[in-house]
């Protein structure tokens, strides 16, 4: 008698995301990930097209995660306030999930229609809610190209001997800058 398997996408992308974590990116192959849950590769098919959608489906998922805890982070909070706290979420949230950090260093290779895409935008939309100084700012997505090149720095040794608390100041800093006159940085305590 042939065992019946308990199988289906919520198993498949918690052990792609742990499997990422563990193995990095490049490691996760559908042959893999059928090893790993033990069942047969083609068992993944049923639920999933291919690796790409598998990833994107990850990072989705890992997104949805993510808006939600910025949306009950950010209540009662607007301006500079709301804007620092998105800021440290992402990143914090960023630096914790390496599965999505590398799902979201290769998200060139997603249509736009693809279901990681969709969520990004409702982030997006989310942020873009924040009530900062219109005239002063950039556009959300510097913001954010800013926010993802300190986080791949971060997950990087390429500044191995900056403390912790330095990269906090540095990267609150680097999102005033964006964003506000620079006579307001003196507020942040720039030593």
């Amino acid at each position: 008698m042939t065992q019946k398997r308990n199988l289906d996408l919520d198993k498949i992308l918690d052990r792609a995301t742990e499997l990422i974590g563990e193995q990095g990116l490049a490691a996760i192959t559908m042959p893999v990930l059928a090893r790993a849950l033990n069942v047969r590769s083609q068992s993944l098919y049923h639920y999933v097209s291919g690796r790409k959608q598998l990833l994107s489906l990850v990072g989705a998922r890992q997104i949805r995660v993510l808006r939600k805890q910025l949306m009950n982070n950010l209540i009662g909070l607007s301006g500079r306030d709301a804007l620092l706290k998105f800021a440290d979420i992402v990143r914090n949230f960023l630096l914790s999930d390496p599965a999505l950090s590398s799902i979201l260093y290769h998200l060139n290779e997603y249509p736009k229609d693809a279901p990681i895409s969709q969520e990004i935008l409702d982030l997006i939309r989310l942020g873009e809610k924040l009530n900062f100084r219109k005239e002063s700012a950039i556009s959300f997505h510097a913001l954010i190209g800013a926010v993802l090149g300190f986080v791949f720095l971060d997950n990087s040794s390429s500044f191995a001997d900056e403390t912790k608390d330095e990269s906090n100041r540095n990267y609150h800093e680097m999102i005033l800058r964006l964003v506000e006159p620079v006579a307001d940085l003196q507020k942040i305590g720039r030593k």
